[in-house]
């Protein structure tokens, strides 16, 4: 009688068990499940434009749900997609969109107009390309800053904003006919490739940094104001913040990663790296073993890194967790 119980007992406790690590899956599958299904990076065909002739900027739009979605298209100049162009001077560039220039609102913009629906499988991409000069006034010479914002449905407010900030420079004519003699993106006459690290290798060193807590390292690999969009409670407050406030945002950021995770790395493995043909952009995948965790569960991060002249660096993380062999 007794052993009898003893079974029960213990048969009732596994079904618990299983209620609880099944309740545990569901809650983060749900929580995969309500990010935007959407991801946005943003490149451009080179770094260095005289002025004459078109600065072409190109929104990559990828589906990353587990599902079909579709988002609509509007076909008038800055609804769908709204690039945001920064100065020299750091300021917004001179808008030359009219109906942003009379503060039109949404419903009259939107009106008579039928947006084209666009589908997009598990994994499918679609890219839209436009010419920054027919939004912004581009005339001064000096760096020039980018970042975009995808609206999936025009009639609605909310936006995507790209994962990575792209740059350009307008230079003198003369000064563009020197910097385009060894390639499009290239300033310099000496070829940069020969010095650069690959994004899979500045991966490498990113990993290792954090796992021997060497903070200094670590930040030389990412891009501060593109990489902090991938941790939402500091991206947000980014976004909506001035110039000010951002260095403030920053710094609360920094200090945040300096603290380290309670379920530091104790091994890792960096898979290949994917870069996207007639692009700056690469991707880089690597499977991490953190201590503390349970049920040998680890994380598989997917890195965006966007080149800068010859330095690839991290501009977005995207984590997933998996089960599986540890590499401590």
């Amino acid at each position: 009688m007794h052993k009898m119980r003893k079974k029960r007992i213990i048969v009732w406790l596994s079904v618990l068990a299983l209620i609880f690590v099944s309740q545990r899956l569901l809650l983060f599958s749900q929580q995969i499940d309500e990010r935007p299904a959407f991801r946005v990076q943003i490149f451009m065909d080179r770094y260095a434009y005289d002025g004459d002739g078109p600065i072409k900027l190109h929104i990559r739009v990828f589906n990353s749900a587990f599902r079909q979605e579709f988002f609509k298209v509007a076909d008038v100049d800055y609804v769908t997609f709204q690039p945001i162009v920064y100065g020299p001077d750091g300021k917004e560039a001179q808008i030359l969109v009219a109906h942003r220039l009379k503060k039109t609102k949404k419903e009259e913009v939107l009106k008579n107009i039928v947006p084209r629906s666009i589908i997009l499988a598990r994994n499918e991409s679609f890219t839209y390309t436009v010419d920054l000069k027919k939004l912004y006034h581009i005339e001064k010479l000096g760096e020039y800053r980018v970042r975009a914002y995808f609206l999936p449905h025009p009639e609605q407010d909310f936006a995507i904003p790209s994962e990575n900030v792209v740059r350009f420079k307008l230079v003198r004519p003369v000064d563009y006919a020197s910097s385009s003699l060894y390639g499009p993106i290239r300033e310099k006459r000496v070829d940069p490739s020969r010095f650069s690290l690959s994004p899979r290798e500045v991966v490498l060193l990113f990993l290792t940094a954090e796992k021997e807590k060497r903070w200094e390292d670590y930040f030389k690999y990412v891009k501060l104001e593109s990489f902090i969009q991938s941790f939402p409670d500091f991206g947000k407050l980014y976004n909506v913040s001035d110039d000010v406030e951002k260095l403030k945002v920053e710094q609360d950021f920094i200090t945040f990663i300096k603290k380290g995770r309670e379920d530091y790395i104790t091994g890792f493995r960096v898979g290949q790296e994917s870069i996207i043909e007639g692009s700056r952009i690469a991707y880089v995948e690597s499977t991490v073993s953190r201590y503390g965790t349970k049920f040998g569960f680890q994380y598989n991060y997917k890195y965006t890194l966007e080149k800068f002249d010859s330095l690839w660096l991290i501009t977005g993380v995207e984590a997933t967790i998996r089960k599986g062999k540890s590499y401590d």
